[in-house]
């Protein structure tokens, strides 16, 4: 009686040596890179709008830089797996926010600066110390 493989075995081995393991649907294995999802859209306005509030624009597109950003995380945390851009979001409300505060910083030093502009120059009669 001659050796036969056991039934779940499939060592088919051809005259070269090589044996004939190969992937489940009959390909080498190769790894085929998964894409990436896309990045959500709110997370690249959020982004944008921060970018653009610390040119000057600090109050017209800081507070929608930050709102947005709100947006952008609960819709990627709603969906996981569907969209990224979370550290976008992140990213954007921080440059929303210091514009902000910058521009309130500005607010506020130019109400000081007039109220003690119009005390000196009322205080001094006219402006003529």
């Amino acid at each position: 009686m001659s050796e036969q493989p056991p039934a779940g075995s499939s060592d088919s081995s051809d005259s070269s040596g090589h044996s004939g393991h190969s992937g489940p649907s009959g390909s080498s294995l190769v790894p085929v890179a998964q894409p990436l999802p896309p990045t959500n859209g709110y997370a690249i306005a959020c982004l944008g709008l921060g970018i653009v509030s610390l040119m000057g624009c600090s109050f017209v597109t800081g507070i929608p830089a930050m709102v947005l950003s709100r947006v952008a995380r609960r819709d990627i945390a709603a969906h996981p797996g569907e969209t990224t851009g979370q550290d976008l979001a992140t990213i954007g409300f921080a440059l929303g926010a210091v514009a902000t505060a910058i521009g309130a910083l500005v607010v506020v030093g130019l109400l000081i600066l007039g109220t003690l502009g119009l005390f000196v120059f009322d205080f001094c009669g006219g402006g003529k110390c």
